[in-house]
């Protein structure tokens, strides 16, 4: 499958690596198929690519890369939806709101993205813990973990 984005050029997909959100992402909810994509350039980040429309590209982390005391209590009924038998299928994902002036980023660890590796799910949900910040500062945890390495998530990696 041919992949275009505005962001990040062209990807050829030659494998099963395209998460169906049934409900779309709240904001998009008419878009239900997306990548992740690995850029060097930005790593630690990955990014929530649309293969529906080649102009939305979220920016996410993995949260416990960076929040060490991160912890999401899923419902029952939600893990079921995604199919998810298997904690080690689970990939939690947090978008990053990038504004114009970037130390101000924040990461909302509120509204986790939710994905089952193994059968291609995903959904967004939203945590019932009133002590998990919509907006979390993230950008000095971001430049520290950009000066070391970084993880693949299983993610599609485009270098340059």
């Amino acid at each position: 499958m041919f992949i275009e984005t505005e962001r990040f050029g062209n990807f050829d997909l030659k494998d099963g690596r395209i998460i169906h959100f049934p409900l779309g992402i709240p904001g998009f909810e008419e878009l239900h198929l997306f990548i992740i994509l690995e850029i060097s350039e930005s790593r630690p980040l990955y990014w929530l690519q649309s293969v529906e429309n080649k102009y939305i590209a979220l920016p996410v982390i993995i949260p416990f890369d960076f929040v060490d005391d991160y912890y999401i209590d899923v419902r029952e009924n939600e893990l079921m939806e995604l199919k998810i038998e298997d904690k080690n299928d689970l990939l939690v994902m947090n978008v990053v709101v990038i504004p114009e002036k970037i130390q101000n980023m924040t990461v909302n660890l509120a509204s986790p993205i939710i994905i089952n590796a193994r059968e291609g799910l995903g959904k967004q949900i939203i945590v019932d813990a009133k002590e998990l910040p919509v907006r979390y500062p993230i950008y000095t945890a971001i430049m520290e973990r950009m000066k070391g390495g970084a993880s693949n998530a299983g993610s599609i990696e485009k270098n340059g």
